[in-house]
């Protein structure tokens, strides 16, 4: 990264470093009995933050992305808990449950609130994908205001949406391939043990992963508006900043 990126590289690097030490001392809070919950907020705000600000500086575009991330995910909580709970999906699945480490030499009595923790891993799960959309949505209109600060606000936002088509498919794309990806194994295990389809359709293991790719592309969808409307309105508050200073 540094060899490619130089400067760049290196403050990417450091951003990774970062972001791994803040899910490091999740890990260790969420052992310990910290609400899963609150740490949702807490280290979520944390990587957005240190994804955002430290690598791309303090400016009208990380700020739109800041808080879209943020309602993106306060907003995606609430459905992500209910359909957990409801399903009950959280927790070990069958196969982990039956494979034969768990069956002889590890304890699952952890004393943790197994389905905030499947809230917590669904939640993360789609921060980096919606800060990549975020991102370069905002970074999009605000170039565009830049280059043509005559344009109106409706016109921002046909250009904001016309660059959330153009990187939307891509990004849902990622997440689907991302997910068979980690999954051929298992396809093959269910393959192989010729499981019927109303045990797949019904199982926690196919449940848990489609509903993780599924919440990344419903965040991805409706970071689009939301990021529109958030660099517009960095847009009309530096708009109004220079209107005062040239009064002045």
């Amino acid at each position: 990264m540094i060899t490619i990126g130089g400067d760049r590289g290196a403050v990417s690097l450091m951003t990774l470093a970062g972001n791994i030490i803040i899910l490091f001392f999740s890990v260790i809070l969420m052992s310990s009995g910290f609400p899963a919950l609150l740490l949702i907020l807490a280290a979520g705000s944390g990587v957005c933050y240190n994804s955002l600000f430290y690598q791309n500086g303090n400016n009208a575009k990380t700020r739109a992305a800041f808080m879209t991330t943020l309602f993106v995910m306060l907003i995606l909580f609430i459905p992500i808990y209910i359909i957990t709970w409801r399903a009950g999906s959280y927790g070990l699945n069958e196969l982990q449950i039956s494979e034969d480490d768990f069956m002889y030499y590890y304890n699952t009595d952890i004393s943790i609130n197994m389905l905030h923790v499947a809230v917590f891993v669904s939640v993360f799960s789609t921060l980096g994908a919606v800060i990549d959309t975020a991102l370069s949505v905002t970074s999009s209109v605000y170039e565009v205001w830049t280059h043509k600060n005559s344009l109106t606000e409706k016109e921002l936002t046909s250009s904001g949406y016309q660059v959330g088509k153009e990187i939307i498919g891509t990004t849902v794309n990622t997440l689907l391939f991302a997910y068979l990806g980690g999954s051929i194994l298992l396809f093959s295990y269910v393959q192989t043990q010729q499981y019927n389809l109303e045990i797949i359709l019904n199982s926690r293991f196919l449940f848990q992963d489609v509903a993780i790719m599924l919440s990344g592309a419903i965040a991805c969808l409706v970071t689009v508006p939301v990021s529109i409307k958030c660099i517009i309105r960095q847009i009309r508050h530096i708009g109004s900043e220079e209107n005062k200073s040239e009064i002045l």
